[in-house]
């Protein structure tokens, strides 16, 4: 017996999926086609189903919308391991067999619902390839945000060439548009091409004609075929009612990867900067800002503590419990501790939410031109800072770290003394020290500041950075 679907329903392996995705942009430029995989109306007697009337989601469900329709089972194939999609309408005795080892999905977060958006009132988020009247940014007719007072309305009638263009300011993961028509006026735009872009030279077209607008005001949530990294969004008008006006919003799907590591893995040729990651995915954490080095040792960083001090001040510590450090200035000499956004470091629980195998750490201070830089995957080191309890006891031991471009410190291969069980501030109380000569200190013992060496002040201006991977 045949069924349908309002949409197909896009079925994808982990594996296809980060290989699609990996060559997005970087690689070719070119937005990926999922496979796709047939639909059965036959129950398989292994299968787990799932009550109808619900609606669930995939741990990351990242793209298609499907309605199973009345007395309908899709059955998964066994071999598929993951299910990609936004969202999956369950109506009347309509069920979901899931096959083999296929992973179960769990039920609908308010992710299912309207995802997340970015509109933006600022000038240096918006261009155009024109306005009514040639009229500027804020101006009537170029007021393009959701929710204002007009629209952008394009310099001439329909061309299929005007464009309305938003810049993210950073590399996101982007699920659609948001739109609405021109506020004052019965004119909308109808369909439009969507690009997506990187750099705001090389495009990838997302969508030729993705259908928005009926109306005025309607808030027209679009979702891509698939979703797509990149800064930069570019909606060209390719059907209009009465003239090309509209108001836009991004969609953002910020829960797809989980560290800067799994970004560069995705992406080989993304660079550093401020990015937005998940740490545990569909979990109950909340996706955050980050800083990535996406080169030092191949790339891959998060960063997690990030104290720029100024000699001559002992400001207090912060401790973050639910968002990074993001990297600002490196320049010794510049207090950031005014900062919430540069100064602080994460809590032991909520570094726990994170996956890595690797701790990098980078000092340097006035008092002298000695660098701390190395890398290590030490298990004691590793537990103390997501745990609190224990020490770094045996960092110092050979092949337990590795030395980093820059590093002249004698720390921590001269590391021989180390502060044990001290919580949130593990990574900052002195973790590993020669006493009286050599010490990583990050306000120890509530005045001291120090970065290789004993100054037993904080006189002197310090950076201090600690990075996962």
């Amino acid at each position: 017996m045949d069924f349908k679907l309002s949409n197909i329903l896009v079925l994808q392996t982990v594996a296809q999926f980060r290989k699609a995705v990996a060559c997005l942009f970087f690689a070719s430029l070119l937005a990926y086609t999922p496979a796709l995989f047939s639909q059965s109306t036959t129950n398989s007697a292994s299968s787990n189903t799932f009550t109808n009337t619900a609606t669930w989601s995939s741990p990351s469900n990242v793209t298609g919308t499907a309605t199973i329709l009345d007395g309908q089972t899709v059955t998964i194939p066994a071999n598929i391991n993951q299910v990609y999609s936004n969202k999956i309408i369950f109506s009347g005795t309509g069920k979901l067999a899931l096959a083999g080892t296929t992973s179960k999905w769990v039920p609908a977060t308010n992710r299912n619902g309207n995802p997340p958006y970015e509109s933006f009132s600022f000038a240096t988020n918006w261009s155009a390839s024109s306005s009514w009247g040639n009229v500027a940014f804020g101006t009537n007719l170029y007021i393009p945000w959701i929710d204002s007072g007009t629209s952008w309305s394009a310099g001439s009638a329909l061309n299929y060439t005007d464009y309305l263009q938003y810049d993210l300011k950073s590399p996101r993961w982007i699920q659609g548009i948001i739109s609405q028509g021109r506020a004052d006026w019965p004119q909308w735009v109808s369909s439009a091409k969507v690009q997506v872009s990187t750099d705001n030279v090389n495009w990838a077209t997302a969508s030729e004609g993705l259908t928005l607008n009926s109306d005025q005001h309607t808030k027209v949530y679009a979702n891509l075929p698939n979703v797509m990294f990149g800064r930069y969004v570019r909606v060209t008008p390719m059907a209009v009612y009465g003239h090309p006006s509209m108001r836009l919003g991004i969609l953002l799907r910020d829960d797809v990867m989980k560290s800067c590591n799994e970004i560069k893995t995705n992406f080989p040729n993304a660079t550093s900067g401020v990015y937005v990651i998940d740490p545990d995915g569909a979990g109950a954490t909340p996706g955050t800002s980050c800083y990535c080095d996406m080169e030092t040792d191949g790339g891959g960083w998060t960063l997690v503590l990030n104290y720029l001090h100024a000699g001559h001040t002992n400001p207090a510590l912060v401790v973050k419990t639910n968002a990074l450090p993001l990297l600002g200035s490196t320049s010794l000499g510049t207090d950031e501790s005014a900062s919430s956004t540069n100064w602080g470091n994460v809590s032991n629980a909520y570094l726990r939410t994170f996956t890595f195998s690797e701790l990098r750490f980078y000092g340097k201070t006035t008092a002298h031109t000695r660098v701390i830089h190395f890398k290590t995957s030490h298990t004691n080191t590793m537990n103390y800072f997501k745990n609190g309890t224990g020490s770094m006891t045996g960092i110092s031991t050979a092949g337990n770290y590795t030395t980093l471009a820059g590093h002249s410190a004698y720390l921590p291969n001269s590391a021989g003394n180390y502060f044990s069980d001290q919580g949130n501030v593990a990574m900052t109380e002195f973790p590993f020290w020669l006493n009286s000569t050599y010490h990583w200190g990050i306000r120890g013992q509530a005045y001291r500041w120090e970065v290789d060496d004993f100054v037993n002040t904080n006189g002197y201006s310090t950076h201090h950075q600690i990075w996962i991977r």
